[in-house]
């Protein structure tokens, strides 16, 4: 199934994810992205961008009560902002998941919710990915975020957001091969494209199908020697690259089905 059948289902689904900047008097900023994954309001990102410090291991932010959801004004549907009712549900640093749940209460008057009764999500699927299957994503690289006016008693910002759809392939189902392999060992797949910041969080989906099956992670850089180059100590430098490839995970991780399932996300077969 060509992309574009499908494609506008994954845009009204995805949205990029601000949070506020302490170097931009506050202002939310585009950190990432995200994806609804049931009309209910539960919406997945990557663990990283909702933690302190930007890893899957950190600490999880306090302010996610003052995220925004936004997304781009198009001719086919409406741009809007969600930011009433977001709330951190479950985050996991093995996968680098983050599961948030968001109130269609509180939101449900705005303009571009008028006579739905959900949210618009896209169907997660538990199939494994196949190597050399095309796939495609889409997301909001390269977003930034400004104050454009900064007065006593009143500060306002502007963010830019950046929407991309990238088509790939799955170029390996196995990151890399070590001695020892654990059979708990977090499944992910990785593409023969990588995806720029931003991104991070965003829906990977089939093209047969338009069903996502993981989400983005992280590039996987490769680490160039370069003989003519040398730091003080006479050893080579390395160029590093650090966006060769792109490594996502995979909704097939048993842990990450045991928790949308518990909370009655509809998961699909093929």
């Amino acid at each position: 199934m060509p992309i574009r059948q499908t494609l506008a289902a994954a845009q009204r689904a995805t949205f990029a994810v601000l949070l506020p900047n302490a170097k931009l008097k506050g202002m939310p900023t585009p950190m990432g992205t995200g994806f609804f994954v049931s009309p209910d309001g539960w919406f997945v990102t990557a663990a990283h961008v909702v933690t302190e410090n930007n890893q899957s291991n950190g600490p999880a932010r306090t302010d996610l009560a003052q995220a925004w959801l936004q997304k781009e004004q198009r001719r086919d549907f409406s741009g809007g902002e969600l930011c009433n009712g977001v709330a951190l549900a479950h985050i996991d640093a093995s996968t680098d998941f983050a599961l948030l749940k968001v109130d269609f209460t509180a939101n449900a008057r705005k303009e571009w919710l008028q006579g739905r009764e959900g949210f618009p999500h896209v169907t997660v699927s538990r199939r494994d990915l196949d190597e050399g299957e095309p796939v495609y994503a889409f997301g909001y690289p390269l977003g930034a975020g400004k104050v454009v006016v900064d007065n006593p008693g009143i500060t306002v910002g502007a963010s830019t957001l950046r929407p991309r759809v990238t088509s790939a392939i799955v170029s390996s189902t196995l990151e890399e091969q070590g001695m020892i392999m654990s059979p708990g060992q977090a499944r992910t797949y990785v593409l023969d494209k990588a995806l720029n910041y931003g991104n991070s969080g965003g829906p990977i989906l089939a093209e047969a199908t338009g069903h996502v099956h993981a989400w983005w992670s992280r590039f996987q850089p490769v680490f160039i020697p370069q003989p003519h180059l040398k730091n003080a100590n006479g050893e080579p430098l390395p160029i590093v690259m650090p966006s060769l490839y792109g490594v996502v995970s995979s909704f097939a991780n048993p842990g990450v089905l045991r928790e949308l399932e518990g909370r009655g996300v509809p998961i699909a077969n093929d």
